[in-house]
């Protein structure tokens, strides 16, 4: 990715996320709040708050975002269907959906390859991220779900629900950009700090989720004083 050369170009790359399930009416007015004064790309919130967040942001710029299947992915697919439809009808822009993991470690491709192109199908023209949790997989794994992730057509990769503990790797974002060029990626899970928001956007990642996304401009923006005065 090209430098980030401002505050305002770095916001752009942040789904500012909260997706904690005691999240109160007053927790996503703040998000939303926030999303709107940094100019953060998104906000994610959990189904139940779609409508809500919506009608919070009907003057900005700020896109909707919210789950399906989240956080293990192992529902049916008839269920993440579901979900998808009622997303969209609430006027959701993206979607972030987990991809079967248990069947992604019995080989069972073909469903996961179903699955990603149904939902898909019913998202109209919404945004639609694959969550494969890079973290739990191997090298020859990721390889293989990026494959089935670019045949489906689905507009991202998404390394992580965050559920795992584990931050996500730029050495796993470089394996998905070489073997999936042409799809963009969203790195999440932990992302807490300006360091490694930089160092996960230099190694290929297009979007960043986090929760932390007010403290990271706060951040840069102290860094990058700094710079001017020395």
């Amino acid at each position: 990715m090209n430098k980030i050369r401002s505050s305002e170009e770095l916001a752009n790359t942040i789904d500012y996320t909260n997706l904690s399930n005691i999240a109160k009416k007053e927790d996503i007015e703040k998000l939303c709040n926030h999303a709107k004064h940094y100019g953060f790309y998104s906000v994610v919130v959990s189904p139940y708050y779609v409508k809500y967040a919506k009608d919070l942001l009907k003057d900005s710029s700020v896109k909707i975002c919210t789950v399906i299947g989240f956080p293990l992915g192992f529902v049916n697919s008839e269920i993440k269907v579901k979900e998808a439809e009622i997303a969209v009808k609430n006027h959701a822009d993206e979607l972030d959906m987990v991809m079967n993991i248990e069947a992604m470690k019995s080989e069972d491709y073909d469903t996961i390859k179903e699955e990603i192109e149904t939902v898909k199908k019913v998202t109209n023209d919404k945004i639609l991220k694959v969550i494969i949790e890079a973290e739990l997989l191997n090298d020859e794994e990721i390889v293989r779900i990026c494959e089935i992730v670019s045949a489906a057509k689905a507009d991202f990769i998404k390394t992580s629900t965050g559920s795992s503990g584990l931050s996500p790797k730029a050495a796993n974002i470089n394996l998905i950009r070489k073997t999936a060029p042409n799809i963009k990626i969203k790195a999440s899970g932990g992302i807490k700090d300006y360091k490694t928001t930089i160092r996960l956007l230099a190694a290929g990642a297009n979007r960043i989720g986090t929760s932390s996304g007010d403290l990271i401009i706060e951040e840069y923006k102290r860094i990058y004083e700094k710079q001017l005065v020395d």
